[in-house]
């Protein structure tokens, strides 16, 4: 399983982010404050544990010690893997359920009290920004979504499996002989 390790643990965290974000979706939490400011955030922070367990559970298989440049490769190979599988959820996520949420999230009262919370705006203007702001979502691109979703993991997995990686290393005692 030493190989595999990365591979397995990128794969249960990717499948886990993807259990909670239907949770969010299908269980109606999508335009809650908490679906909508705040699941993108736990997400992210999800993945990071993973990436120290794949690293320690390379260094375990390796006998205690690990070189830095195998628990970054391990803390990459997770983070990339757990990554592209919730890319292609993401990408899934916005042609089957998110370009209707979007729909029903700046006709709800919600939006509304952020409009009327901008001084600037009257209130005739406020059908039209709901529109347009509909007719954004609609025509989005989902390579622009994914990217959009995909930066905050990029940033914190990279920068974590860096991190573990340095304080994790552990190199075997060196050995004395009498030659």
């Amino acid at each position: 399983m030493k190989k595999s390790t990365a591979l397995v643990f990128g794969l249960i965290c990717g499948l886990l982010v993807i259990v909670f974000k239907l949770i969010i979706v299908l269980g109606g939490f999508a335009i809650t404050n908490f679906g909508f400011k705040w699941s993108q955030i736990i997400s992210v922070l999800l993945v990071l544990p993973f990436i120290w367990l794949a690293i320690r559970q390379s260094r375990i298989q390796n006998g205690g010690f690990i070189g830095g440049k195998e628990a970054l490769r391990t803390g990459l190979q997770t983070a990339i893997l757990a990554i592209l599988i919730i890319s292609v959820y993401h990408y899934i996520e916005l042609e089957w359920k998110w370009k209707d949420i979007a729909a029903v999230y700046y006709n709800s009262e919600t939006f509304l009290n952020i409009l009327k919370s901008h001084a600037d705006l009257k209130q005739e203007q406020y059908a039209k920004i709901i529109n347009d702001q509909i007719q954004n979502i609609q025509t989005l691109s989902p390579f622009k979504y994914v990217t959009f979703k995909m930066v905050p993991f990029l940033l914190f997995s990279v920068t974590t499996a860096f991190m573990c990686a340095v304080f994790m290393k552990k190199s075997p005692p060196p050995s004395y002989t009498n030659n």
